[in-house]
């Protein structure tokens, strides 16, 4: 949000300026103002978002101006700086609207909590912090912060929290499917910012099996409000997902109502770990965790639900042995006098249809099912020629891309669209190659780079967190200070000052 800070002493609006970049939230100061008529120039300009300004100014003061720019700006909001003497101003120019009054010399968390009050209601101030809430969900999810980085009165600790894993099923290949997931990541994105109020937040994000993933928090202390949009949203992602695409089954693996970070962790890495049991549950629907828990008692199901998810794999990867192995080892696990129910037969049937292209009836015989998948693994994989762009390494592909691109906004997801594979299939690839997930290589890699960068060059922290691929600085320092356990600036005062010894 635009903000323009008013003050005709420049050690105050310097201060000012300081405090309100050390924050939390980005705000994008967009002029400085050193008397009222000034600052009257700047409102015409920018039209911001939040004015702060001292009572007491030359050739317009405060109230004077505030009057004039309320007319030119009539959404700017107003915080007003005064002295104990200047009471009276300030009563009046809390009847001219001003949000919040501050006394000088300001506090930096009483500045903190008026910014935040004064902007709250306003949508873009709204987005803003859900993108801070939602790069600190990503670094938590994936290891790269631990939950004591965070406020012990943050949303964290104290909200509520849903969860979905989003799981895509189809036997197409081709850009046709990654365009397809791109777009349903435009249209949660957009759902989500139409569900979004005070009181609540939202977080898009990739998990570390390279699965789609959308969560939901809510303030337990601002009413009912925020748990309503948030459970409206995940009631039209689930009539969404159920109708989205012929060709495509998307299902969406539910957690329970989680207090707290910690909780929502758990269950999302459940959801993770027993995602192939969709194949049993059904895919193209909603399946709570407490189904996927119910079937992951069983191991024969387990396995069974394993075997069919790699086949889907061993198809992406082009691997004609570890397929017809999976096939061999799946017609031994049919075998098992532990029968399927008639539910999960049809399942079984669909998952296949949906994910390697082979069509069976309903009551199809475990015989006929391998029989089909077995001339599928003939006919499709071994005419595959070796002009084939998935017959390369994708991990090294992925490797290379990561060296080079490493400083722009780059996800396993974007990549995979370029390699034409799912995400899913790339993550696992990519993580059994290098020996970690993508999202933690990629942070290592930035990590690198920022340190050589503190250390061989002069440029400010907030220069080096852009120069790496991170566009709030908070964010960076969090995860530097995680990596390294030192401050950026402090890790270059420690070890160039070594060096000069």
């Amino acid at each position: 949000m635009k903000l323009i800070v008013a003050d005709d002493e420049s050690l105050i609006r310097a201060s000012l300026v300081s405090m309100i970049q050390d924050m939390e939230s980005e705000w994008d100061i967009v002029g400085e103002a050193t008397n009222g008529e000034e600052l009257i120039e700047l409102v015409k300009q920018h039209k911001p978002g939040v004015v702060i300004v001292d009572i007491r100014m030359p050739k317009l003061n405060g109230l004077e101006a505030m009057r004039a720019g309320k007319d030119i700006s009539p959404c700017t909001k107003w915080i007003i700086l005064s002295g104990f003497s200047d009471f009276a101003y300030a009563q009046e120019a809390l009847k001219l609207g001003a949000s919040e009054y501050l006394l000088k010399p300001v506090d930096p968390v009483e500045l903190e909590k008026a910014l935040h009050q004064t902007a709250k209601y306003d949508l873009e101030f709204m987005r803003l912090l859900n993108q801070q809430f939602e790069n600190s969900l990503f670094a938590l999810c994936h290891g790269l912060t631990s939950l004591r980085s965070e406020d012990r009165n943050s949303l964290f600790y104290r909200g509520f929290f849903v969860g979905a894993s989003i799981v895509f099923d189809t036997a197409k290949q081709g850009n046709e499917i990654p365009d397809l997931t791109c777009q349903m990541y435009d249209d949660l994105r957009k759902g989500m910012n139409d569900a979004l109020i005070h009181g609540n937040q939202f977080a898009l994000l990739a998990l570390p099996n390279g699965e789609l993933a959308t969560v939901g928090a809510w303030d337990p202390n601002t009413g009912a409000g925020g748990k309503e949009r948030v459970q409206r949203f995940f009631q039209w992602l689930e009539l969404k997902a159920a109708c989205y695409h012929p060709d495509v089954q998307i299902t969406v693996l539910r957690t329970c109502e989680c207090l707290g970070f910690e909780q929502l962790n758990v269950q999302l890495q459940q959801l993770q770990s027993r995602s192939s049991l969709r194949a049993l549950c059904g895919v193209g629907g909603t399946i709570a965790r407490s189904d996927l828990e119910a079937a992951s008692g069983s191991p024969h199901k387990t396995k069974l639900s394993g075997l069919l998810n790699s086949l889907k794999h061993h198809l992406q990867a082009r691997n004609f042995l570890n397929y017809q192995a999976a096939v061999n080892e799946l017609e031994h696990v049919l075998l098992n006098k532990e029968l399927l129910s008639p539910e999960e037969k049809r399942s079984v049937n669909r998952f296949l249809s949906f994910t390697v292209g082979v069509s069976l009836v309903e009551d199809a015989s475990p015989d006929v099912m391998i029989r089909s998948l077995r001339q599928l693994g003939e006919t499709v994989l071994l005419d595959k020629k070796q002009k084939d762009p998935l017959a390369g390494d994708l991990a090294e592909q992925v490797i290379q891309y990561i060296e080079n691109h490493y400083m722009d906004d780059i996800g396993i997801g974007q990549i995979a669209h370029q390699l034409q594979v799912t995400a899913n299939h790339l993550s696992m690839v990519f993580h059994k190659k290098a020996g970690v997930t993508f999202v933690k290589y990629v942070t290592n890699i930035r990590m690198q780079k920022a340190k050589e960068l503190l250390l061989n060059t002069n440029l400010q922290v907030k220069q080096i967190a852009e120069q790496v691929g991170y566009y709030s600085t908070r964010h960076f320092t969090k995860l530097f200070t995680e990596h390294y356990d030192s401050y950026p600036s402090d890790y270059r005062k420690i070890h160039l000052g070594n060096v000069m010894k």
